[in-house]
């Protein structure tokens, strides 16, 4: 391994492709990525049948996960099969229940495309309520749901309330269907897929999944497998992007002593009073020092980059 060594936070916006876990991920880049990157985790799993964009985040650029999960919605493309049920939810595993009835051969199969578009635009645009599904990461004293019904054990979390801001029907072709859906972080595709083809009075599972973009992150400038970080490899500066761009918030820049100052957990007064409880990148000399929030007229440090 190199001398060479990284200690600025990056974050690196990976294509995860299908048939590995988000972990498989994390582990490339644990074993590739040059000496000193301290923390390293990903902003956001991707079932193993599902690919697209996997946010990862080295050094301290790790303490905005949960901000980047409150702050953007994700895009997906699905692809889904209806009249068949399997327990995750997808085809991966065998259909645990077929609907074999003439409502879905006769009737279901003839609904054109424009009727499914206006009619899960009707019901499931905005506030959608949803429970985690049991075959899921969603943790459940401390582990995840995955982890319980693999061992026999489900798990039926409370409904929690997600939006969706857009849903588009691409094509239907009974019994396949593929659509575009803009949802808040934490919804399950696999469980919308469900309710979608429930309405319908039908079952449904998903057959594709692919996470299009988390907010400004968007997989056509996702790092590719080839294009992930090799052994040895120094100029992985190339690879990462700053904070600030996959978090875009408006920014203040300090001189270096009101900088020494923020640095040892001093707030600083802020004009703008319309700013309360907001979000910002401190500077200084053009490079982020930390992250405030706007509270009763002061910046106050939210974290700072040692």
């Amino acid at each position: 391994m190199s001398d060479f060594s990284i200690q600025s936070p990056l974050v690196f916006n990976v294509f995860k492709p299908v048939n590995i876990l988000s972990y498989d991920v994390i582990r490339h880049f644990k074993k590739n990525l040059p000496k000193g990157f301290g923390k390293i985790g990903h902003f956001g799993t991707l079932d193993p049948f599902a690919c697209g964009v996997l946010l990862i985040g080295i050094n301290q650029a790790t303490k905005i996960n949960n901000i980047i999960h409150d702050t953007f919605s994700k895009t997906y493309l699905a692809v889904g099969k209806l009249g068949v049920k399997t327990p995750t939810g997808d085809l991966t595993v065998e259909t645990s229940e077929i609907d074999d009835s003439k409502y879905l051969s006769e009737e279901i199969k003839r609904l054109p495309k424009s009727f499914l578009d206006t009619e899960f635009s009707k019901i499931f645009l905005g506030e959608y309520m949803q429970s985690p599904h049991a075959y899921s990461a969603s943790k459940y004293e401390g582990k995840a749901l995955h982890e319980w019904a693999r061992e026999g054990v489900m798990i039926k979390k409370d409904q929690v309330k997600r939006n969706i801001a857009h849903l588009q029907i691409l094509k239907y072709s009974f019994p396949w269907v593929s659509f575009r859906v803009t949802v808040s972080s934490g919804t399950f595709v696999r469980s919308l897929f469900e309710d979608m083809a429930k309405h319908l009075g039908t079952y449904g599972s998903l057959k594709a999944l692919v996470r299009e973009s988390i907010g400004p992150s968007h997989m056509i400038n996702a790092l590719k497998k080839n294009q992930w970080p090799a052994m040895g490899e120094q100029n992985i500066l190339k690879y990462g992007k700053c904070m600030d761009e996959v978090l875009p918030l408006p920014e203040i820049v300090l001189d270096n002593a009101a900088a020494r100052k923020y640095l040892n957990g001093i707030p600083f007064p802020v004009k703008n009073e319309n700013q309360n409880q907001q979000k910002i990148w401190v500077k200084n000399n053009n490079q982020i020092v930390g992250m405030g929030e706007i509270l009763d007229g002061y910046c106050k440090v939210v974290f700072n980059i040692a």
